[in-house]
C-alpha cells in the first residue's frame, strides 16, 4: 500500500457509496418510507468501505485498461462530491450552473480527462499503453 493506492481506495469508496446507496434507494422504492433512505446510506457505506479497502490493498496489481478504468471510476465520485459540496456551502451560482445533468456531465468529463492524462503519462514514460 502506498499513497496512490490509498487515494484510489478513497475515491473508489466514495463512488461506490454514491452508486450503491442510490441504487438501493431506487430499488426499494424511493419516497415510500422514510427508512429507505437510511437503508440506502447504510448499504452504500458498507459496500463503499469494502470496495475502498479492496482497492487500497490490491490497486497496485492493476495495469493497463483496468488501472485507467479505476482512475476514472475514483475520479467520478470525488468530482461529484466536490460539486455537491459547492452547492452545500451555498457558493454563489453553483445551484444555477450545476443542475443535475450538468453535475453528472462534469463529473464524467473529469473522469475521462483523468484517464486520458494517465494514458498520456504512460506514453511519456515509455511504458505500456492502455
Amino acid at each position: 500500500m502506498n499513497a496512490r493506492t490509498i487515494a484510489l481506495g478513497m475515491g473508489t469508496a466514495i463512488t461506490t457509496f454514491l452508486l450503491a446507496g442510490a441504487a438501493t434507494i431506487v430499488l426499494l422504492g424511493a419516497g415510500e418510507a422514510p427508512a429507505i433512505g437510511i437503508i440506502g446510506v447504510f448499504v452504500g457505506v458498507v459496500v463503499g468501505l469494502l470496495a475502498g479497502g479492496i482497492t487500497s490493498v490490491y490497486g497496485d496489481r492493476l495495469s493497463g485498461t483496468a488501472a485507467l478504468a479505476l482512475f476514472a471510476y475514483a475520479t467520478f465520485g470525488v468530482a461529484f462530491v466536490g460539486i455537491a459540496g459547492m452547492s452545500y456551502v451555498n457558493m454563489p451560482y453553483a445551484d444555477e450552473v450545476f443542475t443535475f445533468p450538468v453535475h453528472i456531465g462534469v463529473s464524467v468529463v473529469a473522469a475521462v480527462v483523468v484517464a486520458l492524462l494517465a494514458i498520456r503519462g504512460r506514453l511519456d514514460e515509455g511504458g505500456a499503453t492502455a
